[in-house]
């Protein structure tokens, strides 16, 4: 092999296995393997034979993986051993659970509802979603030092939990490749209702029993029976 032939392989090499570390940590080639065949030809399947085909082989990827869940078609996730499932959880179609580093990992308990098109990601902290919550579709959960959502929740179609921002002090780079920048934890407490196209920043606390009306900025922590709209959100 001639000295382009080799670089060639060798940059191959290095981005297999900088792949095989993103999806699936330093876990092992079976694991790799069965990640590979889980997604490519597990996660597409149609219908309730498709559902019931992951009932059986999702359990051998992910950290736990409980009974009767309903997991739709073409879900992604990525390091799935970071991952816990509760039992009667469903997972619409397009759901994404994206654990982006070794320190990061999402538990969602028994009885949640995740809506189509979803992503969870995580990059560093838990994300976590108590029993009996319910996400709508097309949102965005953001967990860089962690975020908690209680029991018995709501959160509307659209609906956007930042993890973290971006630092803007630097004039010669794009916003995006400046460093990532959080004030912290973010919490929502139990029976907590969000309406639909609501933005709750990073390290915000929600207190229980609380209703944020729909179209509105969460920018600062919010007492518990409290009712919030407007931009940035405040007390009916």
């Amino acid at each position: 092999m001639n000295k382009g032939g080799i670089q060639q392989h060798l940059s191959q090499s290095g981005a297999l296995d900088k792949y095989r570390s993103t999806v699936c940590g330093n876990k092992g080639t079976k694991e790799f393997l069965l990640y590979e065949f889980s997604t490519t030809f597990i996660s597409p399947l149609p219908g309730k034979f498709g559902i019931y085909i992951r009932q059986i082989i999702m359990p051998l990827l992910f950290n736990h993986f409980g009974h009767k869940i309903i997991m739709q078609q073409d879900v992604a996730f990525r390091q799935p051993h970071q991952i816990r499932i509760g039992k009667n959880v469903i997972l619409e179609s397009g759901v994404t659970l994206d654990v982006k580093s070794s320190s990061g990992s999402i538990e969602i308990h028994d009885n949640v509802h995740i809506g189509r098109n979803t992503i969870l990601s995580c990059p560093g902290g838990a994300l976590v979603i108590g029993r009996g919550t319910r996400v709508g579709k097309n949102c965005r959960l953001g967990s860089l030092e962690g975020l908690t959502i209680g029991q018995s929740s709501v959160i509307g179609d659209c609906s956007c939990i930042v993890g973290a921002g971006h630092a803007y002090s630097s004039h010669k780079l794009p916003i995006i490749q400046q460093q990532l920048t959080c004030k912290g934890p973010t919490v929502i407490e139990n029976y907590v209702e969000i309406g639909k196209m609501v933005t709750i920043l990073d390290g915000v606390h929600i207190g229980q029993k609380t209703k944020i009306l729909t179209n509105s900025l969460v920018n600062k922590n919010i007492l518990s029976n409290s009712t919030v709209r407007g931009t940035p959100a405040h007390p009916v």
